[in-house]
């Protein structure tokens, strides 16, 4: 089986000769729900209200052991780790390659104390414990896909690419082809009468035109001449579309919908697959 790798800032923390993780713990548990129901007067029980995740955690027991050398060379490797970890004035990316040959990415802070213990003259132990202000780990790739040009609407777009996220996606971007009117985009992840968040553009993009959505940066982008209005951008959820992570053996998906489309209508999305872990 493949060993599993790490690295952060590009630092390799598993070379295998001076560095290596011993255990990694917190990866299999999934960040806190965060949230609470509204206690509503003279009501019976609660009214429900969404929730989201918090932040998540995670912790690497390393070992540092030179293969050459004695204790100047532990001390040297420690310093490096150092340089490389102890770094509070901003986030740290970690990047995970895991045995199945996957590369997730998160961007965190270490917020403990190091104190390693010395194993003899030969080497170190450390743990480093990970705070993810974010809760969710990202794919190190973007995926692509979009429907057919000029499909009639409603455009159903099944994001297979999307299909091993765990974790609710709100930072991918829609762009969207004209011609249409009022295009609407809806989260159908959850099944007919279960739709969940949307957003709808209340005007119009004409043939040759394209409007960009991107929940990532909350901006609006025209394409094709088209100037887009802010203005004219409502949404239902948190976020531009917080998108679910699909069912068990079923893509996320959405659908696009408007009027007054033609053969170049069409939806694409673009991003990066979401994990709890």
């Amino acid at each position: 089986m493949a060993r599993e790798r790490w690295l952060v800032d590009g630092y390799d923390l598993t070379d295998g000769l001076v560095r290596d993780v011993e255990y990694r713990a917190g990866l299999t548990g999934t960040p806190a729900v965060v949230g609470a129901n509204a206690i509503v007067p003279n009501r019976i029980g609660e009214l429900w209200r969404p929730k989201h995740h918090g932040p998540g955690k995670f912790t690497l027991a390393l070992w540092l052991s030179p293969a050459t050398g004695g204790w100047q060379d532990v001390e040297a490797a420690w310093e490096d780790l150092l340089r490389a970890v102890a770094r509070p004035h901003r986030m740290l990316t970690f990047e995970r390659y895991t045995a199945a040959g996957q590369a997730r990415r998160c961007e965190g802070e270490v917020l403990s104390a190091l104190t390693p213990t010395p194993l003899g003259q030969s080497g170190m132990r450390i743990s480093l414990e990970v705070n993810v202000p974010a809760g969710y780990w990202v794919s190190a790739d973007t995926s692509t896909q979009a429907t057919p040009p000029g499909q009639a609407v409603p455009q159903d777009l099944p994001l297979t690419a999307f299909s091993d996220a765990t974790a609710p996606m709100e930072q991918l971007a829609y762009l969207i082809t004209g011609p249409i009117t009022a295009p609407t985009v809806t989260d159908t992840t959850d099944g007919p009468g279960r739709d969940g968040d949307s957003f709808t553009y209340t005007g119009q993009i004409g043939a040759g035109q394209t409007l960009t959505v991107d929940a990532a940066t909350w901006q609006l982008t025209g394409g094709g001449g088209l100037v887009p209005d802010p203005g004219r951008l409502t949404n239902t959820g948190p976020a531009f579309l917080r998108l679910a992570p699909g069912r068990p053996h079923q893509a996320p998906s959405v659908r696009l919908t408007g009027t007054n489309t033609g053969p170049t209508t069409q939806l694409a999305v673009t991003g990066r697959r979401a994990y709890l872990t």
